[in-house]
């Protein structure tokens, strides 16, 4: 009984001090890009790629980390965008987010964290084109 009373006391004490993240400021600089320029009529599709900073915010506010090659073959999208993010804890990042759901942010130091959130609200120009095989993902 003792013991999980101190275990209790912890974990109260945990989730008092940890506080979700908090993104202040969004900073969309390029939108509508593309990592396969020489594929026809992919830059025409991919100009119609963008987020908007709210959107953006969301994605990273509900996005959750996953390996990098999550994003270079199961979600691989060639439409992206990129800006910067202000947290209140952690500073500064550059972010670069892709059509498909998945992005990262990057801090000055190096460090990278992929991310994936499908509940994203953009439009998606190559949407329908995930997944393997006869099974598509959109």
């Amino acid at each position: 009984m003792v013991v999980r009373l101190i275990i209790a006391v912890v974990a109260l004490a945990f989730a008092c001090q940890a506080s979700a993240r908090t993104i202040q400021k969004v900073v969309v600089l390029e939108t509508g890009l593309n990592k396969n320029p020489d594929e026809y009529g992919l830059s025409e599709a991919c100009k119609k790629f963008r987020p908007t900073a709210r959107q953006v915010k969301d994605f990273f506010t509900k996005a959750y980390i996953v390996p990098h090659r999550f994003s270079l073959h199961e979600r691989y999208a060639p439409c992206y965008a990129t800006g910067t993010l202000e947290f209140s804890d952690f500073g500064k990042v550059e972010w670069v987010v892709s059509s498909g759901g998945t992005g990262s942010i990057s801090w000055d130091e190096g460090e990278h964290v992929f991310l994936y959130y499908r509940g994203y609200k953009w439009l998606d120009p190559t949407a329908c084109t995930y997944g393997l095989g006869d099974v598509l993902d959109c």
